[in-house]
């Protein structure tokens, strides 16, 4: 099979995988925020801040270095392998003793006991890791979704069912960890069946992980550090019912870009390892990407401003009122966060995670500025305070970037994003415009009368502006086999 059509599939069976567990998270958060209270997410998040920081020491970044490796031995494998099972263990025993030191930064004395279940999730996944990696390096993206698709329903199911008969918080940390153990399971079983790791361990075998790894290790944890820098704070400073109103406006508004990106980015990734140093064809390859991205994302984004209001009372139920103010500010930083994601394939297919981790540095320093600043007007102004940031940081570093590793140009740049912007723009208002003259009350109806006019007035601005695009695209879908 070509690269173009191993990508081709490789684009498919992940969406198909992020579709299918997206739906299952929307069902979950649906039935968990009626079972649940906010501040019971309020409470999660704040475990989730810990816990995601702290993942980034399991893997050291060498997961990625292993896809961006075209050639790699077996001991260097079983001596990589090793070293994540006892990165975890390490990293599982920290965050057990962070606990009562989390605990009274937020003045949650209840965190001490979820995090001891938190932590139990570093245990799990660095039984599967190497495994997943191996298989994405292969492009088994078919092998990946199903794995994927199994274990968010054993997650959706626990946690369910948990919550039911609980009422609980832990059923929410007991879902993480049934997805991760049903995950590792799984990519455990069939990678066993190509490769196994052997009862050794060599140093030197690793060192040379190491350099590509710490700087990927350095990045993802200021990353994560900086995204979640306003979970943090907003916990502290006015407590776990905020961030639960937040967090889950947070989510949502991170849920399509988070579906949809991945669809591409996973599979960028090791194909555009593979041509690393053709920057022409990397080039297009980044080119075409973005006004996928932009012409798939920017709408929702757009439409999900437009009906805020109906979508977040028919899928969280009564008690959640304040978090459609922040949602509305929020939904324009996921039109942001979405175009600047792919820059991260682009960044490992280069060997260039030196750039990320730097620009993340800067960035936490201006978010914490940024959200302490917006934080004297509650979760709305830390909202607005992280747009304006991104505004001034994240678009001109996002162009930069692209021109300083391949040159492509920031007027090309600008010229995939436009058309689709304006058309979005476009439709939203047609749908506010629209939803002025229906009642309030029926929220259904708003709902599904956006989402028609929206997609009438969308695709058929596209059809007249950027026929072209559209050919091109069901072209390649066409023939993706």
């Amino acid at each position: 099979m070509s690269l173009r059509r191993q990508a081709a599939s490789g684009v498919a069976w992940t969406a198909i995988s992020t579709i299918a567990t997206t739906v299952l998270q929307f069902g979950q958060l649906a039935i968990l925020a009626r079972l649940l209270n906010p501040g019971d997410f309020g409470l999660m998040a704040m475990v989730m801040v810990v816990v995601g920081f702290a993942n980034a020491f399991t893997d050291m970044g060498i997961s990625n270095a292993i896809v961006h490796r075209q050639d790699i031995s077996r001991l260097q494998l079983s001596s990589l392998y090793w070293l994540n099972v006892f990165a975890g263990l390490v990293v599982a025993v920290f965050v057990i003793a962070l606990s009562p030191m989390v605990a009274g930064f937020y003045q949650e004395s209840r965190l001490i006991g979820l995090m001891g279940w938190a932590a139990l999730i570093f245990v799990i996944i660095p039984i599967g890791q190497q495994f997943q990696m191996l298989l994405q390096k292969e492009l088994h993206f078919q092998r990946l979704a199903q794995i994927e698709i199994i274990s968010a329903i054993a997650g959706f199911g626990v946690s369910i069912i948990a919550a039911w008969y609980t009422q609980d918080v832990l059923a929410l940390i007991w879902g993480q960890l049934a997805t991760a153990a049903v995950r590792s399971v799984l990519l455990a079983a069939i990678g066993w069946k190509t490769w196994q790791p052997s009862l050794q361990f060599r140093w030197k075998e690793v060192q040379g992980f190491l350099s590509f790894g710490l700087y990927q290790m350095g990045e993802r944890s200021i990353n994560y550090f900086s995204w979640n820098m306003d979970k943090l704070l907003i916990g502290r400073i006015l407590g776990s019912a905020p961030l639960g109103f937040y967090n889950v406006a947070y989510q949502l508004m991170v849920r399509p870009f988070m579906v949809i990106n991945p669809i591409i980015t996973k599979v960028a990734f090791p194909v555009f390892s593979s041509v690393q140093h053709d920057n022409e064809r990397l080039r297009r390859g980044i080119l075409k990407m973005t006004q996928v991205i932009a012409f798939t994302n920017l709408p929702i984004y757009a439409g999900l401003f437009a009906v805020a209001d109906p979508l977040m009372a028919l899928l969280l139920g009564q008690g959640w009122e304040p978090a459609i103010a922040v949602f509305r500010v929020l939904v324009w930083l996921g039109a942001l966060y979405s175009l600047s994601n792919p820059i991260g394939s682009l960044l490992l297919a280069k060997g260039r995670a030196d750039i990320g981790f730097w620009f993340n540095v800067a960035a936490l320093l201006i978010y914490a500025i940024a959200i302490l600043a917006g934080s004297q007007w509650g979760i709305v102004g830390i909202a607005v305070a992280l747009l304006i940031a991104n505004l001034a940081l994240l678009l001109p570093a996002d162009i930069w970037v692209r021109w300083y590793l391949i040159r492509l140009s920031p007027l090309d740049y600008l010229a995939a994003i436009l058309p689709f912007a304006l058309l979005s723009l476009a439709m939203m208002m047609g749908i506010l415009l629209v939803d002025h003259w229906l009642p309030p009350d029926l929220k259904f109806l708003r709902l599904l009368s956006a989402t028609m006019t929206g997609g009438v007035l969308y695709l058929g601005g596209v059809w007249m502006m950027q026929r072209a695009f559209l050919q091109e695209l069901f072209m390649i879908l066409k023939n993706r086999k």
